[in-house]
């Protein structure tokens, strides 16, 4: 309990040295379609370079699609949708492309993020579904919530996330989701490492402001040793989970 009191209150002061720097959005911004009286809400992460576009079925029903690497957004779905299992098929042509099942989706009141990554070219296409807003918030003043998912493209092993040169978040493996770690409010430089290594960060994000009662997910991307200027570069970005208003 000392050791978490130290690491937050580290925080909590280097934060005053970063108040200044400019602000940076990150963060998909939510879709503006007609709410469902479920409010139940689902976005899709496409992180697989060599899958083409995947297409969202329900029950049969083809969907939206969504090309590698783009920006997401939440969108309702139907009380009737969230009772069916939720697929991903690749819109590859040359092999019949790939289905991949999840969870169906059918907690009311409830935002769920799905990702998927992997690579076709090493049949190692997956995906993972995340319920993003269920989690307790800490009290207003104590400030957000911080989680990781690890959906690089291929299997480099564990990473640790750091927040301004802290280790925040240690050993999560390929396709895991960490529990949540609680920052004092104010603005971030997250990076993240091999696990229990510190020398060189694989990649970086910085200036993200954390904001008092909110819950987050960083997840990572791409290929670790890929050029920066490569499409399919390793990085790692944000996403935020905001709860519901009638769940707050």
């Amino acid at each position: 309990m000392l050791k978490k009191n130290t690491i937050f209150y580290s925080l909590f002061t280097l934060n005053f040295l970063l108040l200044a720097l400019p602000m940076l959005s990150s963060c998909g911004k939510e879709d503006d379609s007609t709410r469902a009286a479920s409010d139940i809400r689902l976005q899709i992460l496409n992180l697989s370079p060599d899958a083409y576009p995947v297409q969202l079925f329900i029950n049969g029903g083809g969907l939206n699609r969504y090309s590698y690497n783009t920006t997401p957004a939440y969108f309702y779905l139907t009380s009737d949708q969230a009772r069916f299992p939720l697929q991903l098929r690749s819109t590859r042509t040359d092999d019949n492309g790939v289905t991949l099942s999840s969870d169906s989706v059918n907690l009311p009141n409830t935002r769920y993020s799905l990702f998927f990554t992997g690579l076709r070219s090493e049949k190692t296409l997956r995906t993972i579904l995340t319920v993003d807003d269920t989690a307790s918030l800490p009290p207003i003043g104590k400030g957000g919530r911080v989680r990781f998912v690890n959906t690089a493209a291929r299997n480099t092993g564990a990473h640790d996330i750091y927040a301004n040169g802290v280790a925040i978040i240690r050993n999560v493996g390929f396709a895991e989701v960490s529990n949540y770690f609680t920052l004092p409010p104010g603005n971030y430089n997250f990076r993240i490492y091999p696990a229990n290594t510190s020398a060189t960060s694989l990649a970086e994000l910085n200036n993200i402001t954390v904001q008092d009662g909110r819950l987050y997910t960083i997840y990572s991307r791409g290929i670790v040793g890929r050029a920066p200027t490569d499409s399919a570069a390793f990085n790692i970005a944000v996403l935020a989970n905001n709860p519901p208003e009638n769940n707050r």
